[in-house]
C-alpha cells in the first residue's frame, strides 16, 4: 500500500474552479487491467527506500505530465529542482515525457531526456515494445510522475523503470504504480509544494 503525503499548508479549494477530469477510453482501461494483472502475479512491490544502496536519493526520473496545460507548472518545477540540487542538478536528472509538452519546456542544459509522440504507443494506447525497452533500461533512484491526475501512459512508465522510490499524486488507481502519493488541497499544486516534494525524495 501506498504511503500518503498530505501537504501541510492546505491551499485553498473552490468548487467548480478549473476541474478537469482525464476521460480514459474504455480500450485502455481494458489493458491496464490486464497489464496490472499479470504484472502483480510475476512480482510484490519492494519496501519503499530513497536509494538500493542504501544512500540518499541520486539520479531521478521526472515523468512530464501529458496535458499541454500543465506544461508551464511542470517547467517551473523541473528547473526548482534542478537549482536545488546544486551545481550538477542537471546531470542528476532524466526527463522522460510526451513530445507536445516538452517541447514547451527549455531542455537546454539538461543532458539525459526521452520525448515520445503517439507513434510511440500500441494500438491500446499504451507505450509500445521500443518505448517500454527504453524505459526498462533506466536506472534511477526515484521516480515523480507530474501528473496531476491519473495518466495511463506515465503510470505504465512508472510502472516499468526500476526504482526503489516511486512518487506520484493521489488517485484510486494510484496505489498499484507508486509507494508514495501527494494528495492536493486546491486546484493544482503550486510552488508552495514544491519543498515538501524534493524532502520526499531526499533533497535538502
Amino acid at each position: 500500500m501506498a504511503k500518503l503525503i498530505l501537504f501541510s499548508h492546505p491551499l485553498e479549494c473552490r468548487r467548480n474552479q478549473y476541474k478537469r477530469t482525464l476521460e480514459v477510453s474504455k480500450k485502455t482501461k481494458a489493458a491496464l487491467w490486464w497489464k496490472n494483472l499479470r504484472t502483480n502475479k510475476r512480482s510484490k512491490s519492494k519496501a519503499m527506500s530513497l536509494s538500493m544502496n542504501g544512500r540518499s536519493a541520486f539520479r531521478f526520473l521526472i515523468i512530464l505530465p501529458e496535458h499541454t496545460t500543465e506544461s508551464e507548472l511542470a517547467k517551473r518545477f523541473v528547473f526548482a529542482m534542478r537549482n536545488a540540487l546544486g551545481p550538477r542538478g542537471a546531470n542528476q536528472i532524466r526527463i522522460l515525457g510526451p513530445a507536445n509538452v516538452g517541447n514547451l519546456i527549455n531542455m537546454e542544459g539538461f543532458h539525459d531526456f526521452i520525448l515520445y509522440t503517439e507513434a510511440d504507443l500500441n494500438r491500446w494506447g499504451l507505450p509500445g515494445k521500443e518505448l517500454n525497452w527504453a524505459c526498462q533500461r533506466i536506472q534511477v533512484d526515484a521516480v515523480l510522475d507530474l501528473n496531476q491526475a491519473f495518466a495511463p501512459v506515465s503510470a505504465t512508465i512508472c510502472s516499468t523503470v526500476h526504482a526503489p522510490l516511486k512518487v506520484g499524486f493521489f488517485s484510486e488507481e494510484g496505489d498499484d504504480y507508486f509507494n508514495v502519493m501527494i494528495r492536493r488541497h486546491g486546484t493544482e499544486l503550486m510552488e508552495s509544494g514544491f519543498k515538501e516534494i524534493f524532502q520526499i525524495l531526499g533533497i535538502r
